[in-house]
């Protein structure tokens, strides 16, 4: 028997039996699935909390005054480093020399923390800014402002004593000794770490913005 028969006669029945091809109908569409936003909110969210200041932004912002009344900041001598008790310690404060008498002005609004007298400040002044972050420090003075006590609210510029020579302060040299110093511990608020005021110096002493921030607020009467 010869088999070069079979192959063609294999390929008949194969194509015989096998199920006809019909063309696919047409496909239905492909409807792509609809997302739904979220509605917004009703309401804005609240603002992220501003970033905190350091201590010198935060004083440079607070602008403060030179605390004698008619001295300009440039006028305020660099006696932050200056050799004390014979070389033994830093000043670490300013000098700004005035006649007797001259107005102490608050270099920035605030309280009054402290009122007191003694041997090395004479008759002095410790105060505040508004957060309680630095404490400002008011010595030699003359005598303090008619009516002020320990816990009033003081507004820039305002007269808070005059410059005098108490303590230990040469007599013959009327000055105001002006020392700022980091708030940080609330028992000892007094001995803070102290830093150089010029640089944030920078409004003139001037007795009468604070006068006239008096005069403008509205009569409640």
């Amino acid at each position: 028997m010869r088999l070069v028969h079979v192959f063609p006669a294999l390929a008949i029945v194969t194509a015989a039996c096998g199920p006809a091809i019909r063309p696919l109908g047409p496909l239905a569409p492909v409807h792509a699935p609809v997302f739904e936003l979220p509605e917004p909110p009703s309401e804005s969210p609240p603002p992220m909390a501003p970033m905190a200041l350091t201590d010198e932004d935060y004083l440079h912002d607070r602008a403060l005054m030179v605390p004698v009344d008619g001295v300009p900041p440039e006028k305020v001598p660099d006696t932050y480093w200056q050799g004390r008790d014979g070389g033994a310690r830093a000043h670490q404060a300013v000098d700004i020399l005035a006649k007797r008498g001259t107005p102490v002005l608050s270099a920035d609004s605030g309280t009054v923390l402290r009122l007191s007298k003694n041997s090395l400040g004479g008759t002095t002044i410790y105060a505040t800014d508004p957060e309680k972050r630095f404490v400002f420090y008011y010595a030699h003075l003359d005598h303090y402002a008619e009516g002020l006590f320990e816990g009033k609210s003081v507004a820039q510029g305002e007269v808070i004593g005059y410059v005098g020579t108490t303590g230990n302060a040469p007599k013959n040299t009327p000055h105001l000794h002006f020392q700022v110093m980091r708030f940080v511990d609330a028992r000892q608020w007094w001995n803070g770490p102290p830093l150089d005021p010029r640089p944030y110096l920078a409004q003139s002493g001037d007795r009468r913005r604070a006068e006239r921030s008096v005069s403008v607020l509205p009569d409640l009467q």
